[in-house]
């Protein structure tokens, strides 16, 4: 799948409905991935998988029980899980312009049609806020790790 220029303006397919992201952190997360996997091309496909894969135990979104919890990845300050995400988000972010096709329509067509789809720009947006809040978590790591450093050298 790639994204979709109709009358000037791209667009991205959504897997799943784009509200899901607001949910939680892990949410936001899972689906801005889902977006990449399923708009972006192999290689990214497969970095986007490889993330969700980590942050779910390898459990699908198809596959999610009433008592599905996502892994606690994000928050473990001994992981290097939050800082190689953030890092493939800024790299999305720097290649923004170039990361995805977009196919030109003049309409979205009948096979197209039950497809969801957002503006490039407003979905870029929202992954910025992600890189933001991505960050934050990082400072906290960085804070977790100089407080284990003090604690551990008895300071």
């Amino acid at each position: 799948m790639a994204g979709r220029l109709i009358d000037g303006i791209r667009y991205l397919g959504l897997m799943n409905d784009n509200e899901l992201k607001s949910k939680s952190l892990e949410d936001n997360v899972y689906f801005t991935l889902r977006d990449i996997f399923w708009n972006a091309d192999c290689d990214d496909c497969m970095s986007a998988n490889h993330y969700n894969g980590l942050l779910t135990n390898d459990v699908s979104f198809e596959e999610r029980g009433e008592n599905f919890k996502y892994a606690n990845i994000l928050y473990d300050h001994n992981s290097d899980y939050t800082k190689k995400l953030y890092n493939f988000i800024c790299r999305i972010i720097k290649y923004k312009n170039t990361i995805f096709d977009f196919q030109e329509l003049s309409v979205i067509d009948e096979d197209n049609s039950k497809q969801k789809y957002i503006k490039y720009d407003e979905w870029l947006e929202q992954v910025y806020d992600l890189r933001q809040k991505l960050e934050e978590i990082l400072e906290k790591h960085d804070k977790y790790k100089a407080d284990d450093i003090q604690r551990d050298c008895g300071m």
